[in-house]
């Protein structure tokens, strides 16, 4: 995190669910008011970061089931219709015809991996290895929203002691102005008097209004945050802040970020990140190995062209005349007449069905796939799978060097905070001791309204001051105990 500025939790009030659809829900306890964690919870489950992250983990799910799915085998089954015109083959007889014909096929098939370089037990594993990832990623997002929540509720707090503060001012000025005007009736004071006084009620105002404006903002941004309709009447319970010095620090930052670097669910996640990298690279080194499968068909055939023989008949066409000689020298002729006869087949319809059933053909076999040279593929893959898992590493530190630097950020901010209420308390105190006595100076006209106004506003800044270090080291000390794992409940 950053250094606090001067209005640190004004400035962390943020927006987070813009444009959102809403939940018109009334708050879980039905009291009409919101605790803290009432509104953490809701937004664990309603916000739209959340609910996209949990989406995400879904998808990982998916995943890790397709890949155990991919070492069954595979089924496929088709079919085809064909009207041929002109010359074709005929799919029965393979014999070429030219006519017009309706042809038909039937087939399935199913095969079966044996070895494919161990890439499916890979991909098993880096996908097991991503789901457990997504899984802590989903529970980060539900931190991140966490402290998002607990920011803007605390902002909330601080921006309502801001305008009991703004009132009270008010309240004495008007009070002030009230008595300057019966001194000024009576001729014991001038009138610039009454004008300084009005002049500084105007301004009280003016601060007052402007505080409730900022706590309508901080209200939007946790109804926002909550996913919440704008229009909805919304509150929060107003729990008891303690002070800081009842409440000191007794744990250092290197603790602190030794328990979180340990628990914390965006580290947890980097590291299942790298160890799903290193799967991938054994994926892509899979492409090396041969592939090996079994596989197995059936298909049958159909033609309207083809008929189903019953057998042949002879059939005799008269007779042909047919001479043999009796010696070698061809010189005495034998005569005889020799029938024609041809054979034709005697055939019927051949039906659809019956075609399917007797034209089943059937096959079963082994497939073996070498890797020769693919354009080293395969090794440009092994490479791009190496940097990315050198990235994923990267991630993994820089993710722990924010952590680090957050923690730390945290706690230098308690401490100064710390310090900067103690001194501000004394501040306050001493402010409040010479505004009591301005007021009674101010009464006897030893002092003019502009000397008062100055040591009012003394006590109003020491007052804001005090109430934004109480705020700011709260805020701190609840992101360490959110880094130690510890209930950040009010």
């Amino acid at each position: 995190m950053k250094k606090s500025s001067k209005f640190l939790l004004l400035a962390l009030g943020l927006s987070l669910a813009t444009g959102s659809v809403a939940f018109a829900q009334q708050d879980p306890s039905g009291d009409g008011k919101w605790s803290l964690e009432e509104a953490v919870n809701y937004a664990r489950e309603k916000n739209l970061r959340v609910q996209q992250s949990r989406l995400n983990k879904k998808l990982s799910e998916v995943d890790l089931k397709q890949s155990r799915f991919e070492r069954l085998p595979s089924l496929n089954a088709g079919g085809n219709y064909t009207f041929n015109s002109g010359s074709f083959q005929n799919p029965v007889t393979f014999g070429l015809l030219t006519q017009n014909a309706q042809t038909a096929s039937i087939q399935a098939s199913t095969s079966l991996p044996v070895f494919s370089g161990f890439q499916q037990v890979n991909q098993i594993k880096q996908n097991l290895l991503e789901l457990q990832a997504s899984e802590q990623e989903y529970l980060s997002a539900q931190n991140e929203v966490t402290l998002d929540v607990v920011t803007s509720y605390l902002n909330i707090l601080f921006v309502n002691e801001q305008i009991d503060l703004a009132e009270l001012q008010r309240e004495l000025t008007r009070q002030q102005l009230e008595r300057t005007r019966i001194l000024f009736k009576a001729g014991s004071v001038a009138e610039n008097a009454v004008l300084d006084l009005e002049s500084q009620y105007a301004t009280d105002e003016l601060d007052l209004i402007t505080a409730q404006n900022q706590g309508d903002i901080a209200r939007l941004n946790l109804v926002q945050l909550l996913n919440l309709p704008a229009g909805q009447s919304f509150d929060i319970v107003i729990p008891e802040i303690p002070e800081p010095d009842k409440n000191p620090l007794l744990i250092s930052a290197n603790q602190v970020y030794d328990v979180a670097v340990q628990t914390l669910p965006e580290v947890i996640a980097t590291d299942l990140r790298i160890l799903s990298a290193g799967k991938a690279i054994d994926v892509a080194k899979g492409g090396y190995y041969p592939r090996v499968s079994l596989f197995a068909g059936i298909n049958s055939r159909y033609s309207n062209t083809t008929d189903f023989v019953l057998g042949r008949e002879t059939v005799v066409e008269g007779f042909r005349e047919q001479t043999f000689f009796l010696d070698e020298q061809g010189q005495e002729p034998f005569v005889v007449f020799v029938p024609n006869v041809s054979f034709r087949e005697i055939s019927e319809d051949y039906p659809i069905i019956d075609q399917f059933r007797d034209l089943v053909g059937k096959q079963v076999g082994v497939s073996l796939q070498v890797p020769v040279f693919n354009g080293l593929q395969v090794r440009s893959s092994v490479e791009r799978a190496k940097i990315a898992q050198q990235n994923a590493q990267l991630n993994a530190e820089i993710t722990k060097n924010n952590l680090r630097q957050t923690i730390e950020q945290a706690y230098v901010d308690a401490l100064a905070a710390q310090r900067r209420f103690l001194a501000a308390k004394e501040q306050v105190a001493a402010a409040q001791k010479n505004f009591n006595n301005a007021q009674l100076r101010l009464n006897n006209g030893v002092i003019n309204t502009i000397d008062y106004n100055i040591v009012a506003n003394s006590l109003r800044s020491a007052q804001s001051s005090l109430i934004q270090a109480k705020y700011d080291y709260f805020f701190k000390l609840k992101v360490l105990d959110f880094y130690q794992g510890k209930d950040i409940s009010l």
